[in-house]
């Protein structure tokens, strides 16, 4: 799915009144500057945005956590994971040891931020970067990276149903 496609679903969904939008994440990561649009796509819509990461055997890595973290809900299939989000080059060159500091920090503290700001573990997101930490589904859950656990979309479903989301 390409970030045009995303942030049009989105957007649709908005416009058909919808009660929210499923993402169904499952992703090595991609490009800083496509994440930070989807993000932005993302915070900018009036209905919640819930981010899956499905099915089993899934992960949310990289751009794909910082993205969850955006999410109004983040939820886990079991045996999925999510993490590793340490900023690397497009290129696949190594960074020079101040820019690799300057977009480290950068992006520790983004997502730290989208964690605080949906009532999550702010160090544990945090920590995806810093030190690629990555967490299974359980151990999110347990640390406050992520709200939800569920097998699947209609199980989640019913686990969210009524809930309110952080402002």
């Amino acid at each position: 799915v390409t970030q045009e496609y995303l942030q049009d679903e989105m957007e649709r969904a908005e416009r058909e009144q919808a009660a929210a939008v499923v993402i169904e994440m499952d992703t090595p990561g991609g490009l800083g500057s496509s994440m930070r649009e989807i993000v932005k796509s993302m915070l900018a819509l009036e209905i919640p945005v819930v981010v899956f990461v499905a099915p089993p055997g899934s992960s949310a890595d990289s751009a794909g956590a910082v993205i969850g973290q955006a999410a109004d809900i983040l939820a886990m299939a079991p045996q999925t994971n999510i993490g590793s989000s340490t900023p690397i080059s497009a290129s696949g060159e190594e960074l020079g040891a101040d820019l690799r500091r300057k977009v480290i920090n950068d992006a520790a503290a983004y997502v730290a931020e989208l964690a605080r700001e949906h009532g999550r573990n702010a160090e544990a997101a945090e920590a995806m970067v810093r030190t690629a930490a990555n967490y299974g589904a359980r151990k999110a859950l347990e640390l406050g990276v992520i709200d939800v656990m569920a097998p699947t979309v209609p199980a989640l479903l019913e686990e969210i149903d009524g809930r309110t989301t952080v402002p």
